[in-house]
């Protein structure tokens, strides 16, 4: 079977079925493109911002991708690419599609609030908080690995020979390591970072505060890229991986904060043209080298199965395949970008569907693609040296950008270094703007939760309180929920007065740089606490985990509408029992302790997240199990929503 084979047939099944199925979708939850978004009805110039589709498309795509469709699926090769292939396209299309277009319904019919505050209208105060609690520990994970990797990506190194470099190359700043000449690749990349950084407010400023046409803002979009990429090759940035990940705590701390234009949703249109830019050209070098004849796959090249790798690097094929490949397929993580910034930009419900469901298509597609190019672009031995290297930290980073390489010169017969500088461009700009959207979202739920606590002080009274209480069919849409779920009276407009130390504390935590500071004390943390592997695990599983909360909660919520449930509650439970076996897998992995010579093994602080995340499953689920039981004893259909 050749690349071009499985990468139209992939191509065309998820366009074709997504097509259908996402119609499908929209007439059984009443899409109402007529309804007012939140973002037009709540315009605050900062997070509510009435945005054109495409450019919120570029943001949510930008973020929701992150490392997630590139690392994960590289990871998963260990298995082969068959099984890696399959769950790609089933899962996106049946179960990823379905939960990223009904977290944005959700929260679109709930006045932009999170799934978290809608499962505080479901489940009642414990679950909410028990949630809340479990979503900053996932995003304190994700931040983490995101970091991590964004780290390694920019200090990563290659063989000076296997690059195909002579010895006087300029391109890339070389060092001796062990005798032997190595290509420091990520340099450029870090400077093209920086400079599109710098240039975010001024797109941001074009389309939102001047209303400059999209399409003239795509233009100085690219041009822009191509300045980076030009100043990073002439003048790159070298730092420490522990340089780097102090650099982009500081710099999330300032995005997480500042009018949502001004850099998260600016800087990932601009960084978006790279992602598609690069996802159409390795599209059609993939064709290309198909047509060469240069993509077969011999004996060397990565099998179609190989259980036997694959439980030696990452455990079982079940359930270990489907949690490391989590944003290909389905990712809690998107339910957040969803109902945290994406649904507070939005002009329309019909808008939801577009960015939702076909933003997680066509991160399918790019996992899809990130799949076929380790098969063409990198052999079986090479793949395990780059990515599982002996007594060294995993660095799927470095096999994907060597196998671009690969790619490029079987195709077009570019150097293989242009190749792989062009991979680590495209990854780099996923990873960063995961990062500060990341950074935002936990920014919210920690506010959300002083709310909780703090909601009845004047100091928070306002029109935050007023979305929190949401006590009237205008503000809850219709939802289908009974006056007994309502938010208790201390959470409504009336407000206590504060003064003295409580005030002046109450007021500390609505500042958004301290929120947004401990969402990166977080960050850092748990950074530091381990390598890729370790803790792309432990996320990998309770990112997949939110997954299926998210469904589970998207069922309830369908109950209370009188809606059909089976297409959201199966996916639900399969993943319950594929998260709920990796976290007790991963529990006995990370027990700390020591052995007869006094060596150390384990990871206090991965234990202790684990543990905590299994207390907060059982509990959650307990809650929901309940409130579905009794959905569906006293089910009576309300007017749709």
């Amino acid at each position: 079977m050749t690349a071009l084979l499985l990468l139209l047939v992939s191509a065309a099944f998820l366009g074709g079925a997504g097509f259908y199925y996402s119609r499908f979708l929209a007439r059984s939850w009443g899409e109402d493109a007529a309804r007012k978004a939140p973002a037009l009805e709540l315009n605050d110039g900062r997070d509510y911002v009435p945005t054109p589709t495409p450019v919120v498309f570029a943001h949510h795509f930008a973020s929701i991708a992150g490392a997630g469709p590139i690392v994960g699926p590289v990871l998963a090769l260990c298995f082969g690419w068959g099984p890696a292939l399959l769950w790609v396209v089933v899962g996106g299309l049946l179960i990823g599609g379905v939960h990223d277009y009904l977290a944005a319904f959700m929260s679109i019919r709930h006045r932009g609030q999170s799934v978290a505050m809608i499962a505080r209208r479901l489940l009642g105060r414990g679950p909410f908080l028990a949630f809340i609690l479990f979503l900053v520990i996932m995003l304190g994970l994700v931040t983490a690995v995101f970091l991590n990797t964004s780290a390694t990506a920019l200090v990563s190194m290659l063989d000076l020979g296997r690059m195909q470099l002579p010895a006087n190359q300029t391109l890339f700043r070389t060092v001796e390591v062990g005798g032997q000449q190595q290509v420091i690749i990520g340099g450029v990349a870090s400077m093209s970072v920086i400079v599109i950084t710098c240039m975010a407010p001024l797109l941001g400023w074009l389309y939102i505060k001047k209303n400059v046409a999209v399409w003239k803002c795509s233009l100085l979009a690219i041009g822009i890229c191509a300045v980076s990429i030009f100043v990073g090759v002439h003048y790159p940035v070298t730092l420490s991986g522990a340089a780097w990940k102090i650099t982009l705590a500081v710099y999330t701390l300032v995005a997480a904060g500042v009018p949502v234009w001004l850099f998260l949703q600016s800087r990932d249109f601009i960084n978006v043209h790279i992602l598609y830019a690069g996802m159409i050209a390795l599209f059609a070098a993939l064709i290309v080298a198909s047509i060469r004849g240069g993509s077969v796959f011999g004996p060397e090249a990565i099998p179609v199965a190989d259980t036997v790798t694959g439980t030696a690097k990452l455990g079982g094929l079940w359930p270990a395949l489907f949690i490391t490949i989590a944003c290909g397929a389905v990712s809690g993580f998107h339910s957040l970008c969803a109902g945290g910034t994406t649904c507070k930009q939005l002009k329309s419900e019909g808008a939801a569907r577009q960015i939702g469901y076909w933003g997680m298509i066509l991160e399918s597609l790019l996992a899809v693609i990130v799949i076929i190019t380790l098969l063409v672009g990198t052999t079986k031995g090479f793949y395990l040296d780059d990515v599982f290297p002996a007594g060294k930290d995993n660095n799927p980073v470095l096999g994907f950008a060597f196998a671009v390489g690969r790619v490029g010169h079987a195709a077009f017969g570019l150097p293989i270094a242009a190749g792989a500088l062009a991979g680590m461009l495209l990854l780099e700009g996923f990873v960063i703007t995961t990062l500060d959207t990341a950074i935002r979202l936990n920014r919210y739920l920690i506010e959300e939760l002083w709310l909780e606590f703090f909601g009845r002080f004047d100091v928070f009274a306002g029109r935050d309180s007023c979305i929190y209480a949401g006590t009237s069919a205008e503000i809850t849409g219709g939802d289908g929920i009974p006056a007994s779920m309502e938010l208790p009276q201390e959470n409504r407009l009336e407000s206590v007065p504060t003064r003295g130390l409580l005030r002046l504390l109450l007021l500390t935590l609505r500042q958004y740089w301290v929120n947004s500071g401990l969402a990166v004390a977080l960050m850092l943390w748990l950074a530091f606490s381990g390598g890729i592997l370790q803790l792309w695990k432990i996320f990998a599983t309770s990112n997949q985990l939110l997954a299926t909360f998210v469904l589970a909660i998207g069922s309830v919520w369908l109950i209370r509408n009188g809606k059909k449930v089976w297409y959201v509650l199966l996916p639900a439970l399969f993943m319950l029992a594929t998260t709920g076996a990796s976290l007790i897998i991963l529990l006995r992995k990370f027990l700390p302790g020591r052995a007869a010579d006094g060596t150390a093994f384990g990871n206090p602080t991965l234990f202790g997240a684990d543990m905590v995340l299994l207390a907060l499953t059982a509990y959650l689920l307990v809650a929901g199990v309940m409130e579905i039981i009794r959905a569906l004893r006293s089910r009576n259909p309300a007017p749709a929503a």
